[in-house]
């Protein structure tokens, strides 16, 4: 089976100087570096790096990065690896675009949770990988097997039903699977770590080595090219875009399950004011745009995360957790952080989401632009992105 480890990784910089010293650049190091312990060492690197430049930078930096970037990479040794960045994505918009692929062209992009993946499942069809594992630039393999288990049990069938993605663990700085207890207030109708929590204790204590899940993690998820050829991330959702896929490729007759055995370790950056702003922001719009899926008739049981979210009561959790966050905002002098928090609110009154159309619209024209690259590949793209 051919394998690919892709990893996304986001910079926001201003030259190619600032490069070395990034934040981005330190996670990316630390995760390529636990790549070496890997026992089976037969797979291709994928890199995916967004150069996220403020406004008013000047775009033709971006090929200084580029290279500023890659010779970070060839310094590690690694056998196949492949870089594909902000330079390198006008090339690939504008070979979809001469094959009258404009539609999906444009919802390609290294920008966002979703985008960024589905510009990997492009490459991983070019490469002709069977196996696609994502994980995040702030996280370490620490067991020589992961990708041995990772790969055990794709694509075959387990209870019934074929096994088309796999989702695991991560492992907290504490050793830990189970999210620490929440004490924000604010967040006492908005605890996704309570509802999660439940998930992983009921796939813990289970004997099964694939369990059902209603739930998945991106940065530890291994797709078959039988389904990322049909099911791509959905451009349209802000965040969670891995439970969302999950939600995606059962309505289209797919399989996914989550693997105690998988296990990464996830050592993410300290949470900021900005952050949870963002996050609630993203996961408002989320989630009520999977709401709008999932009422058309689904029968993929999600509770109970994130099916706690998609009930009737999600605006007015969505309302009241808005306030309450801005409420803290102000206790602690921050009227700026209070505001953002209170536009949270416009997002109950906009216009609703047409449930599958956008995505169904989308995922036909990911078909069939799958189908023209297993045929045609992607020739001087491909090759301009190996180091």
């Amino acid at each position: 089976m051919t394998k690919a480890i892709l990893i996304p990784v986001y910079l926001r910089l201003k030259n190619s100087k600032e490069l070395p010293q990034s934040e981005g650049v330190q996670l990316a190091r630390r995760a390529i570096q636990s790549l070496k312990i890997l026992r089976d060492d037969d797979f291709t690197l994928v890199l995916l790096v967004c150069f996220d430049q403020p406004e008013g930078e000047k775009e033709n930096s971006l090929s200084e990065m580029d290279r500023a970037f890659r010779e970070e990479i060839r310094a590690f040794g690694m056998k196949r690896v492949f870089l594909f960045s902000s330079w390198s994505l006008e090339g690939l918009r504008t070979h979809l675009d001469h094959r009258n692929f404009k539609a999906l062209s444009s919802l390609i992009d290294l920008k966002g949770f979703s985008k960024i993946r589905n510009t990997g499942l492009l490459l991983a069809q070019a490469l002709s990988i069977e196996a696609a594992l994502f994980i995040d630039n702030d996280e370490v393999i620490e067991d020589p097997d992961f990708l041995n288990i990772a790969c055990e049990h794709l694509h075959e069938e387990w209870n019934g039903k074929v096994v088309s993605g796999k989702g695991g663990f991560y492992v907290n700085r504490d050793g830990k699977i189970l999210l620490p207890r929440q004490h924000l207030w604010w967040r006492f109708l908005w605890n996704k770590a309570k509802w999660m929590n439940q998930v992983w204790e009921k796939i813990l204590l289970s004997r099964d080595r694939l369990a059902s899940s209603p739930l998945l993690l991106g940065g530890n998820l291994v797709l078959h090219s039988s389904l990322f050829q049909s099911i791509p991330f959905d451009p349209f959702i802000p965040r969670g875009e891995d439970t969302d896929y999950l939600i995606n490729a059962h309505r289209w007759g797919f399989s996914l399950f989550f693997d105690p055995k998988l296990r990464i370790r996830h050592l993410h950056p300290e949470r900021t004011t900005t952050f949870y702003n963002e996050e609630l922001r993203g996961d408002i719009e989320r989630f009520l745009y999977e709401r709008e899926k999932v009422k058309e008739g689904f029968d993929l049981d999600l509770d109970p995360y994130p099916g706690y979210f998609l009930k009737r009561t999600l605006p007015l959790k969505a309302f009241l957790t808005s306030f309450f966050l801005s409420l803290d905002h102000l206790a602690r002098g921050d009227w700026d952080a209070a505001g953002k928090s209170l536009e949270n609110l416009s997002l109950l009154f906009q216009k609703k989401e047409e449930g599958w159309g956008k995505y169904s619209a989308f995922r036909a024209d990911w078909e069939k632009v799958m189908g023209h690259i297993q045929k045609e590949g992607l020739g001087e793209i491909l090759g301009g992105c190996q180091t």
